[in-house]
């Protein structure tokens, strides 16, 4: 029997449901559904990874990540992914699609490196601060733009800009730090006479989205291996966004074509599982983000049925979810494809 590590948080999850508040992954449910594909699953915690003691070179190896409240035990597990990933482990996901996780710049940054002319319709800029944000304010201020904080969820920290005013004063906001080495600074300058080189006091890393005019919600598309799940997000009452608006329906006619666009940008990324958010417009599709782990359940897990691919047709499958059944199936797949 193969082997694969899990590797859970502080509170020994692994991760989301919505089946209770804050809970996860069955453990012991997904276990069983590994070990009847053959599969035995070590599950242990980040803190008793040991890279003295145990080498997890050629293993294969499963973990989340975190949207803990300033990204601090995130940061806890960058590093241990990265010393996993420098040791030899085979991650599931890989570890650029973990570090696009909870983390705008770098997603469009995996856009940007994909070789894939459909997600190329929307080019994000990039900025890390607030000055070389204002060297390209001529050309932004031509268009309207979604501005997007670097790690955000629910919509929050996602800002429409239209004039010149919002354009400057939301990238403030947005972007707007505080650091103590400056007030240093002016003490010197004022003792000394000599202008010192500031600080910026906005640092925040954001990204701006062209803006699509004209929708009215967007697909929100979870893929598990050949399993599509499809939920319409209509968008919050006057207001441009529909994540987190909880206006959604599922039994709805698809746009033709969206299961084939949202497959053929599953198959480049090459994951076991995966979350898009798509806008449909004029019979054109735009990838507006796009996640590998740690993602809501709920399209899944509130759906009675699911799409797939069966020669040539998208067949829709009335089953019972079983988010367990699915991660299982979807880590063997790929452990599979990839052996």
């Amino acid at each position: 029997m193969d082997k694969i590590f899990l590797f859970t948080d502080y509170r020994g999850q692994f991760y989301s449901s919505t089946r209770q508040k804050g809970a996860a992954v069955d453990l012991v449910r997904l276990k069983g559904y590994f070990e009847k594909l053959d599969f035995g699953l070590i599950i242990r915690p980040f803190s008793e990874i040991n890279f003295r003691a145990q080498n997890y070179q050629g293993q294969w190896v499963i973990y989340q990540s975190s949207e803990d409240p300033g990204l601090f035990y995130r940061s806890y597990i960058d590093d241990l992914v990265l010393g996993l990933f420098s040791q030899g482990a085979k991650l599931i996901p890989n570890i650029f699609q973990f570090k696009a996780h909870h983390n705008k710049h770098f997603m469009e940054i995996a856009r940007d490196l994909q070789d894939l002319p459909e997600i190329k319709n929307i080019q994000a800029k990039r900025y890390g601060t607030l000055e070389d944000y204002l060297k390209d304010i001529e050309e932004v201020k031509k268009k309207d733009f979604i501005l997007k904080t670097g790690s955000t969820s629910k919509s929050r920290g996602v800002f429409l800009l239209k004039n010149l005013r919002e354009k400057i004063k939301i990238a403030k906001v947005a972007s707007k730090t505080f650091s103590l080495k400056n007030l240093q600074y002016f003490i010197e300058w004022i003792k000394t006479g000599k202008k010192p080189l500031l600080i910026s006091n906005y640092r925040q890393k954001f990204i701006l989205q062209p803006y699509i005019k004209g929708l009215n919600g967007d697909y929100r598309v979870v893929i598990y291996n050949n399993k599509y799940y499809v939920l319409y997000r209509a968008n919050r009452s006057n207001d441009f966004r529909a994540s987190g608006s909880m206006k959604f329906k599922s039994d709805i006619e698809l746009p033709p074509g969206l299961l084939d666009y949202a497959k053929k940008v599953f198959d480049n990324f090459d994951a076991p599982y995966m979350a898009l958010d798509i806008g449909a417009k004029n019979n054109s599709f735009f990838l507006f983000e796009f996640q590998f782990l740690s993602f809501g359940q709920y399209t899944l897990e509130k759906s009675k049925f699911y799409y797939q691919l069966r020669s040539g047709n998208w067949d829709k499958i009335n089953e019972i979810p079983d988010l367990e059944r699915e991660i299982a199936g979807s880590v063997v797949a790929y452990i599979k494809r990839h052996q």
